[in-house]
């Protein structure tokens, strides 16, 4: 008979899936800005710059585009991506 799960174990893994989401929302933010110039001067836009910069990790330079979009997209998006796999993937081992 298969154990039921708790509340706790449905919020935590809720809660893992939340940040992932809110981690990749950031980056995506970050990537939007830079794509389309959105005043980087500006406080918004240095503040995600800020954050999304550690939240990154390895991923900028790590595959060599050809155009500034297109190194962007990659660098950020597959962040992106890392974040939302990882906070899947935490949220379903754990919850």
């Amino acid at each position: 008979m298969a154990a039921k799960k708790t509340n706790s174990g449905s919020a935590l893994a809720t809660l893992l899936q939340g940040i992932g989401f809110l981690l990749a929302v950031l980056l995506v933010a970050h990537t939007v800005f830079v794509l389309f110039d959105f005043q980087p001067e500006g406080q918004l836009a240095q503040s995600v710059a800020r954050a999304a910069e550690p939240l990154a990790l390895f991923f900028p330079g790590l595959i060599d585009a050809p155009s500034r979009v297109l190194q962007v997209l990659l660098d950020y998006g597959l962040a992106a991506m890392f974040w939302m796999l990882l906070g899947g993937l935490l949220a379903r081992i754990l919850g």
